[in-house]
C-alpha cells in the first residue's frame, strides 16, 4: 500500500551557547520595532530576561515584559496575556522559557492575529476551531527548559479549567518563526524541573519513535533523542546546582536540550500516543507538573503497548542502554524497566498518589483522556476508555 509522509520541520533554528544573543539581529530581520516578551515569574527572578534585554538593547529595539503566565497556562490567563499584547501594539512576540511560557506565547500570537478567546481556536473530537487568522506577528522562542520541544512544534497546550480539561491549538501556521535553543539558559534549573523537563522529552521521543503514524526517516534522529536523554539526563540533574565538573555539566545541559529540540520535531511529524493523553489529564485534575505527568504514566502505557512494536521497543531498550540479549520480547520490557530505573535515579516520584492523584479522579480523567485527547490514536496498540482507566490504577 502506498503511503504518503508528511514532515512539519521548524522555522529558523540557532543551537548553542550564546544563540540568545541573535534575538535583536532576528527581531529586526523581521521587521520588529516593539517585542512583546512572555515569560514567568521563575524565569525573571532567574535573570533570564538580562540577556534577552541586551540583545534588543544592542538592536535599539524596544519591547514589553509581559511576566505573568501560570504553570499549566488555563484559559483565562492566556486570554488576559492576549489582551496586553493587543494594548501595547506589539509587532513581534518572544516567549521565554518553559512550556508554559512558550505555549502562552503561542496562544498570544494566535490571539494576536485573530482576536477573540483562545477556547475558540481548539483543536476537539468532532468540533470546529475558529479559522486560524491569514496574518500572524512572528514568534521567537526561546526555551529555559530542556523538554516541552515547544520552540520547534505548532502548538500550544492549554487548560480549560471548568472542564478540567487539557485543549490543543495550532497548526503549522504556529510554529515560531525562530527558536533560539541556548543551553546557558538551563544551566541553573532546579535538579526537580531538570528531571520533570527532561523526561518530557523522553516521552516525546518514545512515544513518535513508536507511533502508528509513518515518518520512517525521522527514526535514526528520534533514536539518537533517546540516547542523548539516556547517557545526559543523569549528570544534568546530578550537577544541576553545583557543578564539580563544569564542562561536563555544560555538555549534559547541551545533549539535553539537543535532545528536546528532537522530540518537538518527531511529534510534529508522527504525533504521540496514550501516554500523552493520559498525562494531560494528571495536569488538569491535580496540577501535576506535565513532564513529571508524563514520567507518571510513560512506564504503563508503554508495557501495555508493547505487543504493538516488539521491535521499536527494543530498540528503544537499547538506545537506553539495556542489554540487546535475550528474546525480542525480553529486549522490548527491558526499555520499560530502563525507563522506571530512570525515573527513579533522577528523583522523581513513580506513585499517582503521591502527587496528589485520588481513585476518585480516575474515571473521570479517564473519560476525558478518551472522549477528548486526540493523542491516544497514534498509539501502537489500539486503547479504550477502559484501558486507560486500568492504567491510572497500576500508576495509582
Amino acid at each position: 500500500m502506498n503511503m504518503i509522509s508528511t514532515y512539519v520541520w521548524p522555522g529558523s533554528v540557532h543551537f548553542g551557547y550564546g544563540a540568545v544573543g541573535l534575538l535583536g539581529a532576528e527581531a529586526k530581520a523581521r521587521g520588529a520595532s516593539h517585542a512583546f516578551v512572555v515569560a514567568d515569574p521563575g524565569v525573571i527572578a532567574a535573570g533570564l530576561l538580562e540577556p534577552v534585554a541586551h540583545s534588543f538593547r544592542a538592536a535599539c529595539l524596544s519591547y514589553t515584559v509581559y511576566d505573568r503566565v501560570k504553570a499549566n497556562p488555563d484559559t483565562g490567563s492566556v486570554d488576559a496575556a492576549g489582551q496586553a499584547c493587543q494594548e501595547c501594539e506589539a509587532d513581534l512576540i518572544v516567549g521565554l522559557g518553559g512550556g508554559s511560557s512558550l505555549d502562552t506565547a503561542k496562544a498570544v500570537q494566535l490571539l494576536a492575529g485573530g482576536g477573540g478567546r483562545i477556547a475558540e481556536y481548539a483543536l476537539r473530537l468532532g468540533d470546529r476551531a475558529r479559522p486560524a487568522p491569514r496574518q500572524l506577528p512572528p514568534l521567537i522562542a526561546i526555551p529555559t527548559t530542556a523538554g516541552t520541544g515547544s520552540e520547534v512544534t505548532p502548538w500550544a497546550v492549554v487548560t480549560e479549567a471548568a472542564q478540567k480539561l487539557k485543549i490543543s491549538v495550532g497548526g503549522s501556521f504556529l510554529m515560531p518563526a525562530v527558536a533560539l535553543i541556548d543551553p546557558e539558559l538551563t544551566l541553573r534549573l532546579p535538579p526537580f524541573l531538570t528531571a520533570a523537563t527532561g523526561m518530557d522529552a523522553l516521552s516525546h521521543c518514545i512515544e513518535a519513535y513508536v507511533s502508528i503514524r509513518e515518518n520512517s526517516a525521522l527514526d535514526p534522529m528520534i533514536l539518537h533523542g533517546i540516547d542523548l536523554i539516556g547517557r545526559s539526563l543523569r549528570p544534568a540533574v546530578g550537577l544541576g546546582v553545583r557543578p564539580p565538573d563544569e564542562q561536563a555539566h555544560r555538555a549534559a545541559r547541551s545533549e539535553m536540550a539537543l535532545a528536546a529540540m528532537i522530540g518537538g520535531i518527531a511529534i510534529s511529524s508522527k504525533w504521540l500516543g496514550a501516554c500523552h493523553s493520559l498525562a494531560h489529564q494528571l495536569s488538569g485534575f491535580a496540577n501535576v507538573h506535565h513532564g513529571l505527568a508524563n514520567a507518571l504514566m510513560l512506564p504503563h502505557q508503554m508495557a501495555y503497548s508493547l505487543s504493538g512494536a516488539l521491535e521499536r521497543y527494543a530498540r528503544i531498550g537499547q538506545a537506553l542502554g539495556a542489554s540487546a540479549n535475550g528474546s525480542l520480547q525480553e529486549r522490548a520490557m527491558r526499555a520499560v524497566e530502563a525507563v522506571r530505573q530512570l525515573t527513579l535515579d533522577v528523583g522523581l516520584p513513580t506513585r499517582l498518589r503521591d502527587v496528589g492523584v485520588l481513585e476518585e479522579m480516575i474515571l473521570p480523567m479517564a473519560e476525558n483522556a478518551y472522549k477528548q485527547d486526540t493523542n491516544w490514536m497514534t498509539n501502537p496498540l489500539p486503547i479504550s476508555q477502559v484501558v486507560m482507566e486500568d492504567l491510572y490504577r497500576e500508576a495509582l
